[in-house]
């Protein structure tokens, strides 16, 4: 039997809630962060696996969760009465990732004069909805603090950065009749700029950042309010700029 109106407005905070939570998690690292931040709020304690005084610490009626990785979380609760050794436990596992573009260790690519970023998929997903999106990137970023320490952040460019172009049908009269078939090797490289954004970079770098384009390296460095040149590593995520909505008539989808 489908809700009836009242049912579906009584729903609406814990629906806008799943909602405000999808759409600040747009990387592995961004959906711990959200989560962490939340287990924080409802009185969790974070522990850490480095520390060895764990049994001390964990107390009957007590919430806790550690992080690995900063891309998984575990959270647990201790129940009042519970026997080291004698008491049962029940897990709930779930994903903090999804299908999705990631960005190759080395993805600088051209093609006619355009930028290209190379991507490979993550899991199984229905890669033709990726096409005609406006597009960013968002996940982790390792940066040098100059003096030999290094630092993850947590980045989203909050702007479209980034396309997959579908050819125009007369360039492609077969998908009419045999369906659109993307070759995610070939036809899944996002298009950054054009040639020009490139042509006063230096043709002697190297390491890491001649590994990808610097427009994107300089976009993901304006977002962190620092140096390209800090910038040692990242772990990078295509996502969609558009938010997610609650919609329909009645706000029943």
């Amino acid at each position: 039997m489908a809700p009836s109106l009242e049912e579906l407005s009584n729903a609406q905070p814990i629906t806008q809630k799943m909602v405000d939570f999808i759409n600040e998690s747009k990387s592995p690292y961004h959906a711990v962060g959200s989560i962490k931040k939340r287990l924080l709020d409802s009185g969790y304690e974070q522990l850490f696996e480095r520390e060895a005084n764990w049994e001390q610490k964990i107390k009957p009626c007590g919430k806790y969760f550690f992080t690995r990785n900063h891309s998984t979380i575990v959270a647990f609760a201790v129940g009042g009465k519970f026997a080291a050794g004698t008491s049962g436990l029940k897990i709930i596992g779930a994903h903090t990732d999804s299908p999705h573009l990631v960005i190759k260790p080395i993805s600088s690519q051209k093609s006619s004069g355009y930028l290209q970023v190379g991507v490979q998929t993550y899991g199984g997903g229905l890669w033709y909805t990726w096409f005609d999106r406006d597009l960013t990137v968002a996940g982790r970023v390792i940066l040098s603090d100059g003096q030999g320490k290094f630092k993850q952040h947590l980045v989203e460019v909050k702007r479209p950065i980034l396309r997959i172009p579908s050819l125009a049908i007369h360039l492609q009269r077969e998908v009419s009749t045999d369906g659109f078939k993307p070759n995610t090797e070939l036809h899944l490289l996002p298009i950054i700029g054009t040639e020009l954004g490139e042509l006063s970079d230096d043709p002697n770098t190297k390491g890491f950042i001649a590994n990808h384009h610097s427009v994107l390296l300089k976009a993901i460095a304006e977002e962190l309010k620092c140096n390209v040149a800090d910038i040692r590593d990242f772990d990078m995520s295509i996502a969609d700029v558009q938010p997610g909505v609650i919609g329909g008539v009645n706000n029943e989808f």
